[in-house]
């Protein structure tokens, strides 16, 4: 996610992040029939999942009627043909009579109907055309399907939507078929690609559609509004070459197609598993949404494929979709663009301290929303980059490869992070991890500078709890030239004098922006 460009949500609390780690869904088929008369949705939705824990109910997630009327109300539960008795409480599906003689591979039909209070996102875009889209995150996808609704439970997914025959539909997965009715269309989608519930979604809505290229024999489309098709074409189409640079850089890509979707919801941008959801209004035939692009693309491998265990490790996603992005920046705008935005990511961070001096990983948050802060983007990110200077790019490059390698379809957290960066590099980082990543704030330097011809003395103070870094000090001389001091910090106050062959003429400090700190007097 790059921004979130509504604000009238729902709040999420913790009762509702329900983790049901007594099933284990390995499947999902939505059969799922919208129309234009009302708001109302049809399910029929078959779950198949092992059952880990025979002395824990068998329940899901699934929004119940609230009371504006909105939720969704069950007409029966089936195993096989027998309906099972079950209770529909506080957004909670539990199976009353359930009888299994095996844990694995149990199948399971849920039908119901309603108006969905979030997640299926039922409107109209900025033309007046009416829309629906899938919204899921963090934990939306119990407002219209029924699910295990968090990351570490990861599934394959398949629709088969039933529309108006206006209406085309994107989703995850291959499209297998399309069936056209005199007044419904038919769609039918399948990923094999296990997935978490927060990036499984559909489009519903008058689309324009084209092929924007190929990659590594993936097929990349464009879905768009028809009225703007031209310009949002044409900013769609920077999508191959982005994604060409990540599979270099990380890993083959895992889905089956990546389509990038003009859409109507919350988020300015949302990285659905190969469909990709963009504002409506961030498409503006300018290509100004590039960066935006290659934030969505970068999480197809970190976010939904390798995710988080639980939210609090949400930096593994956002803070690495961030650095990604701001390392495409390097490699295709240069070195000063590069810097320019590390410079302007630096800045944000500090901001937010000044407003919330929390750790990265964070268990504090009572709300999912609150996470997507400047330390899940701007400062995980950050991490990232002065790991890179730590390690060197070859090493960084390496950490980032097998680190998705071990948890591609997975979930992960910070510790296996971490060491995986230590079973790289050869070496102990906990001192790392620890300080930048588990403790709030940055370091807070007073740093105090004299020159005397070819003298230099620096000192530098800590002005709040200590940080251990290295700090690269440019020195340029009065004939013009330049060098690169680097200082090991390990001490609350650091103080060094240096004499030179010429004269100094002036000193800057972490010319190259490789350390997240703020100067204080």
């Amino acid at each position: 996610m790059r921004q979130i460009i509504l604000f009238s949500f729902l709040s999420i609390s913790l009762q509702f992040l329900s983790q049901f780690s007594q099933i284990d869904v390995q499947s999902y088929k939505i059969d799922l029939t919208v129309n234009d008369s009302n708001d109302t949705i049809l399910v029929k939705e078959k779950i198949v999942f092992d059952y880990n824990d025979f002395t824990k109910s068998v329940s899901f997630n699934l929004s119940s009627i609230d009371k504006s009327g909105k939720g969704m109300l069950i007409q029966k539960v089936l195993q096989g043909k027998n309906e099972l008795a079950f209770s529909h409480v506080k957004n909670v599906l539990t199976i009353k009579d359930f009888r299994v003689n095996t844990n694995k591979n149990i199948e399971i039909e849920v039908q119901f109907k309603g108006v969905p209070i979030d997640g299926l996102v039922i409107g109209k875009n900025k033309f007046g055309s009416r829309t629906f889209f899938g919204d899921n995150w963090p934990n939306r996808a119990q407002n219209w399907f029924a699910c295990n609704d968090h990351p570490s439970d990861k599934a394959t997914i398949e629709y088969v939507v039933t529309a108006p025959s206006k209406y085309e539909v994107v989703a995850n997965g291959q499209l297998l078929s399309k069936k056209i009715n005199k007044k419904s269309v038919v769609y039918h989608y399948q990923s094999k690609v296990v997935l978490p519930t927060k990036v499984m979604v559909v489009g519903i809505a008058n689309l324009s559609e084209k092929q924007s290229g190929t990659v590594s024999g993936i097929p990349i489309y464009s879905a768009v509004y028809p009225e703007n098709e031209k310009g949002a074409f044409y900013d769609f189409d920077l999508a191959p070459s982005i994604l060409q640079f990540f599979v270099d850089y990380i890993a083959p890509y895992e889905y089956e197609k990546l389509t990038n979707v003009q859409s109507t919801t919350r988020f300015g941008g949302m990285e659905n598993a190969g469909c990709i959801f963009y504002d409506e209004n961030s498409i503006t035939g300018t290509r100004s949404s590039e960066l935006l692009l290659a934030h969505e693309i970068v999480h197809q491998w970190f976010g939904n494929s390798a995710s988080e265990k639980d939210w609090s490790h949400l930096w593994l996603s956002e803070g690495f979709a961030t650095y990604l992005t701001n390392f495409y920046i390097q490699k295709t705008k240069g070195n000063k663009a590069f810097q320019a935005q590390m410079e302007k990511d630096r800045s944000k961070v500090i901001a937010f301290s000044k407003r919330y001096n929390h750790a990265v990983v964070d268990t504090n948050y009572t709300d999912v929303m609150d996470l997507l802060n400047a330390n899940s983007y701007q400062k995980g990110g950050w991490v990232l980059h002065m790991l890179r200077y730590e390690l060197g790019d070859s090493l960084f490059q390496q950490s980032i490869r097998t680190y998705y390698q071990k948890f591609r379809l997975s979930n992960a957290d910070t510790k296996d992070f971490e060491q995986v960066v230590e079973s790289v590099a050869n070496r102990k980082l906990d001192w790392f991890f620890k300080q930048w990543l588990y403790v709030g704030g940055h370091p807070l330097l007073k740093i105090d500078s004299e020159i005397d011809k070819e003298i230099l003395t620096l000192t530098i103070e800590q002005k709040n709890q200590l940080f251990l870094f290295p700090i690269n000090i440019e020195i340029e001389f009065t004939d013009g030239q330049k060098q690169i001091e680097q200082i090991e910090v390990f001490k609350n106050v650091t103080t060094i004098t240096r004499m030179y062959s010429k004269e100094i003429q002036r000193i800057t400090i972490d010319p190259n922006v490789e350390l997240l700190y703020e100067k204080v007097k």
